[in-house]
């Protein structure tokens, strides 16, 4: 019996270093891409001269979040010259059966300078994982952000949200 304890005792001692690995077993990662067209709901937009633009915007659209439909709200803060310049702020996306992931963005619109206004715009930006609901709980990650606004600031801005979130295992 002592023998057959000896014996073991080595492949218990890997079995339970393995079963005490860290996060690798304990999160999923998933891969999400979220496409919208956003439409502004309200927007309190200041000027001053040098043609200067700041404020920010309550965008809302319509996306797919895997095989559900889902919303995707974006409170952006501008702060523009020449329609140029950083925008940002929170992003909540929420699933039709309640599940929500919030986004946090940090970006910068490019507007031509060979033209006047802000049509045009090209947008880029990181994406940083804040925390979700439902299965989402405890979400984290990073991602990317890219958009076009075709007319002027205000008008509907094509999104894309590229994401790589990890999830708790439950």
């Amino acid at each position: 019996m002592r023998r057959l304890a000896l014996a073991l005792a080595p492949a218990l001692v890997v079995t339970a270093l393995i079963g005490a690995s860290p996060a690798q077993s304990a999160t999923t990662s998933k891969d999400l891409t979220f496409k919208t067209e956003l439409m502004s709901a309200g927007t309190v937009l200041e000027t001053l001269p040098g043609d200067i633009t700041y404020g920010w915007n309550d965008l809302r659209g319509p996306t797919r979040w895997g095989k559900q439909d889902a919303t995707l709200r974006f409170l952006a803060s501008v702060n523009y010259v020449s329609g140029t310049g950083p925008f940002g702020g929170p992003v909540t996306i929420t699933r039709a059966d309640g599940t929500r992931l919030a986004l946090s963005v940090s970006g910068w619109a490019t507007s031509p300078s060979d033209q006047a206004g802000t049509a045009n715009t090209t947008l880029r930006g990181t994406v940083t994982v804040i925390g979700g609901s439902g299965r989402y709980a405890g979400a984290t990650g990073t991602g990317t952000v890219t958009g076009y606004r075709k007319a002027a600031l205000g008008s509907p801005i094509q999104f894309t949200f590229s994401l790589t979130v990890s999830t708790p295992r439950r």
